[in-house]
């Protein structure tokens, strides 16, 4: 017996060192003519009809081809995923249908960097069995409450599975154009990435050849105006091209001659495109019934029932301005400007009471009100259609808000505050919880800064509640027009909010204009709130709830995140820049506010900040 268990023995050390022997040769291959081990052929998964059919790639700032951020292309359009609830399993799955054997660890908190467009998947789900992220429980495809500071990724192993191929592979490259503030699809000001960050276009001899060339870079037909004078918006960061000219058969618009300087130009010259869009058929599809003017009504969709083609309602539950954008953009009338959950007052067609969609939710970037996710023919609608229908008004314009990043930087600072002196804020939820357990006379810790919020949009903003139910606050003495105006939050450098505050509209107003336009908006003696077009609304820092309560933060390093307009009250034409977002260092005693931007603008400025006692 010990003889054979020698004989194991032995056997065994040789097969270990055979291995190490050949492994040590792998990397050179097999001569030529040497038959090839045999692998598993590689069969591509077999998908339900219903399953969403999505293409991954791994995007950002990555070091090796197998990691970086995870990017799905759906619905023409590559957007991110959320690290809310991912894991280890969610990466397995991500991995695998990538080509990968297997998922090492995953990253949140944009890691690899930012990304562009929608966020696809929220609060994803996986056993880490299944043959692709779509077919992951989450809140569906394009419902997410997410920023892209919240994109997660991926390192996968370097091992591919054998005979592993892509289907249907997409271009791999973040477009080098794109359209902005635009009311319709094919229209919008030029931005072009250059270096990582999106810029414009000055508007210096643009005309219709160069306008066409970006419209056939988009998938587009020729131009039909090429705008200028920041007709459609301004935009924000950097202006990238100058003097642009064009044969009109370039492939794309960095392939012009232009001038790199652009020395006087602002973004009162941002140039814009109109492009002659095909033909798809959406408007046919849907319409509004019963109101004043084309601008308006009760939505109305043509759907197929028991093989016909009917009119009918949709659901007003849960109805928002995002829906809202889809319905006023598949029609071609511009933007929202309101989202009704009532329509009593629209006498539609009263053949077209029945509800035909319910559970209807956009991202607010789809084509057609079909695009979104919805019931299905399984609806589910308590209150029913005709008077509770949903219902749109539109319009050709809209305002856009964007906060200056530098002003946050230059004034921020800390301050040390009694809580006898601030028992406003305690009111409004200006506070952090912990405050109501301590006594009047202790002390609450402060972040304090400015906010100074343009309007670079067409139109004035404007809150969405009318004059008459403004609520009236006998502490600041003065009406809230808005519930929340803007939120502050901190995030630890993982993504978990660790101090948080909000803003309501104290005082809604032009606080300064742009040369030659002159101020609409006053809050005293009761006076109408907004921000006029080429104005800005400033929230000082030594006003109430201009702050975030940091007493209880442990010193580190964190993300601060400034967000306007969060629950999308009031519509805009441009939601991607309204939040910034900043690095913060805290050690206790002082505070540093660092690398704010809006979108990828970054900015690389280092404020020293005195904590004031």
């Amino acid at each position: 017996m010990r003889v054979i268990q020698n004989l194991y023995a032995r056997t065994a050390v040789l097969l270990v060192l055979l291995r190490l022997s050949v492994a040590q040769y792998e990397h050179l291959g097999y001569p030529p003519g040497y038959p090839y081990p045999e692998q598993e052929e590689y069969t591509a998964p077999q998908l339900d009809p219903d399953t969403p059919r999505i293409q991954l790639r791994l995007a950002g700032q990555k070091r090796k081809h197998n990691e970086g951020r995870v990017e799905v292309f759906y619905n023409n359009q590559w957007g991110t995923v959320c690290d809310d609830d991912f894991n280890i399993h969610a990466a397995q799955v991500v991995c695998r249908e990538l080509g990968y054997v297997e998922a090492v660890s995953w990253l949140p908190s944009s890691k690899y960097g930012k990304g562009e467009g929608p966020i696809w998947f929220d609060n994803v789900h996986c056993t880490g069995k299944e043959k692709t992220l779509a077919q992951c429980q989450s809140n569906g495809i394009g419902i997410s409450d997410c920023k892209h500071s919240e994109d997660v990724g991926v390192v996968c192993s370097d091992k591919r599975i054998p005979g592993f191929k892509f289907l249907n592979t997409l271009p791999n490259h973040q477009p080098l154009v794109r359209l902005r503030g635009g009311a319709i699809v094919g229209e919008g000001r030029v931005e072009v990435l250059k270096n990582g960050e999106w810029g414009t276009i000055c508007d210096d001899k643009w005309n219709l050849l160069s306008a066409t060339v970006v419209c056939r870079e988009l998938g587009f037909g020729t131009a039909k105006e090429a705008l200028s004078g920041g007709r459609l918006g301004q935009g924000m960061g950097p202006v990238h091209m100058n003097e642009v000219e064009c044969s009109g058969f370039e492939k794309s618009i960095t392939e012009c001659s232009f001038n790199k300087e652009a020395l006087g130009c602002s973004h009162e010259e941002d140039a814009a495109v109109r492009c002659n869009v095909p033909k798809m058929g959406f408007q046919e599809r849907l319409r509004l019934s019963g109101g004043r003017n084309p601008y308006e009504g009760r939505v109305e969709v043509l759907v197929e029932r028991n093989g016909s083609l009917v009119w009918g309602t949709v659901c007003s539950e849960g109805w928002r301005t995002m829906e809202a954008m889809v319905v006023c953009r598949q029609l071609g009338l511009g933007f929202a400007s309101n989202a009704f959950q009532e329509t009593w007052y629209w006498s539609g067609e009263v053949s077209a009471d029945a509800v035909v969609m319910s559970g209807v939710r956009c991202s607010g970037t789809e084509m057609s009100l079909s695009h979104c996710l919805h019931h299905g023919a399984h609806l589910s609608c308590p209150k029913g259609g005709g008077r509770y229908a949903a219902g749109v008004s539109c319009s050709e314009t809209a305002p856009d808000l964007v906060l200056n990043p530098q002003v946050v930087e230059q004034t921020t600072y800390m301050e040390d505050r009694p809580m006898f002196m601030l028992q406003c804020a305690y009111e409004e939820n200006c506070l952090s919880s912990t405050s109501s357990e301590v006594p009047a006379n202790t002390y609450r810790r402060l972040l304090r800064f400015s906010s100074q919020i343009h309007n670079n949009g067409q139109s004035d903003f404007r809150p969405k509640a009318d004059k008459h139910s403004w609520v009236w606050h006998d502490c600041h003495r003065h009406y809230h027009s808005m519930e929340v105006f803007t939120i502050y939050d901190l995030f630890s450098l993982n993504g978990t909010k660790v101090a948080e505050g909000h803003k309501a509209s104290f005082c809604l107003e032009d606080s300064e204009c742009d040369e030659g336009i002159e101020k609409r908006y006053e809050c005293a003696n009761f006076g109408d709130q907004g921000i006029t077009v080429g104005c800005w609304d400033t929230y000082r820092h030594d006003i109430d709830c201009q702050w975030v309560d940091i007493t209880d933060l442990k010193p580190g390093d964190y993300i601060f995140q400034i967000i306007i307009n969060p629950n999308y009250e009031v519509p805009e034409s441009d939601y991607t820049n309204n939040f910034t977002k900043c690095r913060c260092r805290y050690d206790g005693h002082r505070v540093w506010m660092y690398s704010c931007h809006n979108g990828k603008t970054i900015r690389l400025s280092l404020l020293f900040v005195i904590c004031c006692d």
